[in-house]
């Protein structure tokens, strides 16, 4: 399972001239399993940065391109790893 991470809560701000907006992003750490991670900027829009830990990337940030290729959208959400753990099953 790739896991992104989080190591820096600073957000990256462009502003677009033509536009008058200001795109706000925060790079994330891809590590696809064999120990590199791959750099990749997450857009923020109006969302607060996330903090530093270990992501997943959230299933509903996943789409099909016209073509049938799988794409991300341009705004990935990220789910913390804790998150996603099992319940813990309860004793009788």
């Amino acid at each position: 399972m790739p896991i992104c991470t989080v190591k820096s809560a600073a957000v990256d701000e462009q502003r677009n001239e033509k536009h008058g907006t200001i795109i706000r992003s925060q790079m994330v750490g891809l590590d696809l399993g064999n120990g590199f991670e791959l750099p990749f900027r997450v857009g923020l829009g109006q969302r607060p940065p996330y903090q530093p830990g270990s992501y997943d990337i959230d299933p509903k940030s996943f789409a099909l391109s016209p073509y049938g290729d799988l794409t991300l959208k341009r705004y990935v959400d990220l789910i913390p790893l804790q998150a996603k753990a099992a319940p813990v099953a309860q004793k009788s």
